[in-house]
């Protein structure tokens, strides 16, 4: 498992697909018109991000072993672990 940060300009940062497997969060938007979207998610690995955000850009992942959940980034009401 990985925990990834990266980027969109989706006109929507959800992902493409539903359900997905594990957590993410939609930490921030910037640019000229906030149209790009800052994203934190865990996946099984990259392309599992590609096929989630297909727009996703500027990939930065690290191994993890489990979910670390925070005030910042709290564990979503509809993921069930």
């Amino acid at each position: 498992m990985i925990r990834a940060r990266f980027e969109t300009n989706a006109s929507d940062p959800r992902p493409v697909n539903w359900p997905i497997k594990h957590p993410y969060w939609i930490t921030g938007a910037h640019g000229i018109d906030w149209e790009i979207f800052t994203i934190v998610a865990y996946a099984d690995d990259v392309d599992e991000i590609k096929r989630n955000w297909p727009e996703a850009v500027n990939i930065d992942a690290t191994p993890a072993d489990d979910y670390v959940f925070t005030d910042r980034f709290p564990k979503p009401d509809w993921f069930k672990k």
